[in-house]
């Protein structure tokens, strides 16, 4: 699948995390996984996207690394949709109780992650939690990817910028429809600073923004040059005299 271009796969960008159901006890992974999961994977990796499988269950005492790890990525800005083909309580649960859950519903709201769950219970759950989450029909598997694909197809969540239509995703963003790939560090930033939607940011709160958090304005001046290098020396962030910076939002 490609985009409104032509020119690239439609999800190219995008880190897709698929929270599944823990497998029976004694089978084994490969029947762990239906033809319709299978289904599922290869059609999101055909339409451009990094697809990671997370295996969940109902809430325990401590959250298992992969789950913990995989919550953590999203609240960060390290991925770009959650599809829940199983119970969401876990996530929830680990979202909360890694304070993450709050990172969730900003993103949600913002546009930057879409949250689906093809059970009308679980997509209810969900937003009980105040997580702005989509239920789709569990027919086919097609149909999870049919919402993802429809939902960044269609630019959803992008902002109209000094340097045209802008999408951020975990993996780079779409400026005027090309995708232009950056490092973690370039996403990173991108990122706070499309959330921010114009505010200026400092680089002490940028510097919390870049891996490993609490870097000095030094480092922030350095990932903000590099970040200009890799959009082609577009001005799409603009420097602010002893403020910090800024998105170059359009004015509505």
């Amino acid at each position: 699948m490609t985009g409104r271009s032509g020119a690239r796969p439609v999800l190219a960008g995008c880190r897709i995390i698929i929270s599944a159901q823990a497998r029976a006890a004694g089978a084994s992974a490969a029947g762990n996984r239906s033809a319709g999961a299978d289904e599922l994977d290869r059609a999101l990796g055909a339409a451009g996207a990094d697809v990671m499988r997370v295996v969940t269950s109902r809430p325990v005492a401590t959250p298992t690394g992969v789950l913990h790890r995989a919550v953590h990525r999203v609240g960060s800005g390290g991925a770009d949709a959650v599809l829940f083909t199983a119970s969401s309580a876990s996530w929830i649960d680990a979202a909360t109780r890694s304070g993450a859950l709050e990172a969730h519903r900003r993103r949600a709201e913002a546009g930057r992650l879409l949250l689906v769950s093809d059970d009308e219970r679980e997509a209810r759950r969900l937003q009980d939690a105040g997580l702005n989450a989509r239920y789709v029909e569990r027919e086919r598997p097609t149909g999870l990817v049919g919402c993802v694909v429809a939902h960044y197809g269609s630019g959803a969540g992008s902002v109209r910028t000094d340097a045209g239509s802008l999408e951020v995703r975990s993996g780079g963003v779409v400026l005027d429809g090309r995708f232009l790939p950056l490092s973690r560090g370039a996403a990173d930033l991108i990122e706070a600073l499309f959330l921010a939607r114009g505010r200026v940011l400092s680089r002490r709160e940028l510097g919390r923004e870049l891996p490993g958090g609490e870097r000095s304005g030094r480092a922030v001046e350095v990932a903000v040059a590099r970040l200009r290098e890799s959009l082609g020396g577009v001005d799409l962030v603009q420097t602010v005299v002893k403020r910090g910076y800024r998105l170059a939002v359009s004015e509505p």
